[in-house]
């Protein structure tokens, strides 16, 4: 059973589920691994980087064409906007489950 952690606006759909990694500064990119799923403050173009190699994107906050959202419209990856409190919600190093249609997060149990 999957527990609702964050909802937020489909900007990219698609699925995925791999290790959260939270990111609260520019310092914490260096510690994204291929496959995470980040989860950011907001769409500022230095967390482009970060967005390079994960498999889902939240943001708290930005619109659909935020920066962020566009390099991962770009790029094919699953990206939810708007998820207010994400890092909150979300464990950094969680398995969580992201289906980015429906603007929804889940933990993996």
């Amino acid at each position: 059973m999957f527990k609702l952690l964050s909802k937020g606006i489909c900007v990219n759909p698609g699925i995925s589920c791999g290790k959260s990694k939270i990111i609260n500064s520019m310092e914490d990119i260096d510690s994204v691994s291929n496959g995470d799923i980040v989860v950011l403050p907001n769409s500022d173009p230095m967390y482009a980087m970060a967005v390079m190699s994960a498999s889902a994107v939240i943001c708290e906050v930005g619109g659909k064409l935020s920066h962020i959202c566009i390099v991962s419209l770009e790029m094919g990856i699953p990206c939810i906007t708007q998820a207010a409190g994400a890092r909150k919600s979300i464990g950094d190093g969680q398995l969580i489950y992201v289906d980015a249609e429906k603007g929804e997060v889940y933990l993996a149990e």
